[in-house]
């Protein structure tokens, strides 16, 4: 190996060393990071209401303490939508477990005439998988719920941190002043606005977003007849944040729906070609148009993404995935030496990063050339 080469070499294991270290420390701590996340980005989604009080004469900390409180008040509502309509859902479980159970037995039926295996060897197989499987659900089950408890304790922390990351704001702004050069502070300044930015226009966004496919994902259902359509409407609505998985899991919820309660096939087409419409419309219309390009990352990126935030914070991870790189990107495109990271990050040519690497290149070629 050549003396010139060492350095590169040792470089880039340091760096895949820190990103080891980065990734560790955001999954053990996870209960910590995930709630400080969600309230920075809360705290970017309901500093324009604050600040719309204050310009009404309210005091600051009063005027943060009602943009908290009105949104804690969204969330409550929300939680009682879906409450009510769950309690509803269960109490016709009864007729669906019915419903299921002739289903079965018609599968079963076409499984014994087409492959000659008997419905008693169906069984015993079904019988030996749960069993198998029986230990591995216990402890999932008990480790979900033991997530699920410790995230909602971390949960109660938000609300407090939204309180005090809008009330130090300007003192965060001279913490950036401070720990950057002078003839830096103004671009660095601007960096955390098109930041704070990309996380207003994209969460403002989703929330139309999913408004708007919540109403038309209900509308359809309901004129179709399906049972409980508002809830599968609303719920189909929420999983389109997440992407690709979430799209897929939203539309099967109400087709199932559809195929456990009605014997006509075209029933059931009829359900799924709603999901496709109103998946088609999103994709085509409201997404370009209510969320933008505020979050422009090619799909390889987000792909990767996705499936890397799932690893080290599950459901919420990727949930917050998007709009966490696309913050990243922002920063990336704004920083000199970072612009090659957002071109690559981008789902369009960005010329000022291509001007980047070609003037990189022609100064390591000149640099080479006089030694």
């Amino acid at each position: 190996m050549n003396a010139s080469e060492q350095p590169f070499y040792f470089r880039i294991t340091i760096k895949l060393l820190l990103f080891s270290l980065v990734i560790a420390f955001l999954v053990l701590a996870k209960n910590v990071l995930l709630p400080f996340t969600l309230a920075v980005f809360f705290t970017f989604l309901l500093m324009p209401v604050s600040r719309r009080l204050e310009q009404w004469r309210f005091p600051k900390v009063i005027a943060i303490l009602v943009s908290i409180v009105l949104a804690l008040a969204i969330f409550v509502a929300l939680l009682y939508f879906f409450y009510s309509q769950i309690i509803s859902f269960v109490n016709d479980l009864p007729l669906l477990e019915k419903t299921l159970t002739s289903k079965i037995d018609s599968v079963q039926q076409f499984i014994s005439e087409t492959f000659h295996v008997s419905k008693i060897e169906q069984k015993a197989w079904i019988t030996t998988k749960i069993q198998e499987n029986a230990d591995t659900g216990g402890v999932l089950v008990l480790g979900l719920f033991s997530a699920t408890g410790s995230f909602l304790a971390s949960f109660a922390l938000i609300p407090i941190y939204i309180f005090f990351l809008t009330l130090y704001q300007d003192k965060f702004k001279e913490f950036v002043k401070l720990i950057t050069e002078d003839d830096k502070n103004e671009h660095t300044l601007m960096v955390v606005k098109k930041v704070s930015r990309v996380s207003q226009k994209y969460l403002m966004g989703i929330f139309l977003d999913v408004v708007i496919l919540s109403v038309l994902n209900s509308t359809g259902f309901l004129i179709l007849g399906l049972p409980h359509a508002i809830l599968f409407g609303v719920l189909t609505s929420m999983l389109n944040i997440i992407p690709y998985i979430g799209v897929l899991i939203g539309s099967t919820l109400p087709i199932l729906m559809a195929f456990l309660t009605k014997d006509a096939m075209g029933y059931t087409l009829g359900v799924a070609a709603v999901c496709f419409f109103v998946q088609f419309l999103d994709n085509n219309f409201i997404t370009p148009y209510v969320v933008g390009s505020s979050v422009s990352i090619n799909p390889l990126t987000a792909t990767l993404v996705l499936i890397g935030s799932s690893l080290v914070w599950g459901i919420p991870g990727m949930i917050l995935c998007m709009p966490l790189t696309g913050m990243a990107k922002v920063v990336c495109d704004n920083v000199e030496s970072l612009k090659p990271y957002g071109y690559l990050l981008g789902e369009e040519v960005n010329f000022s990063a291509q001007e980047h690497v070609q003037d990189k290149v022609m100064k390591r070629f000149k640099k080479a050339k006089l030694s």
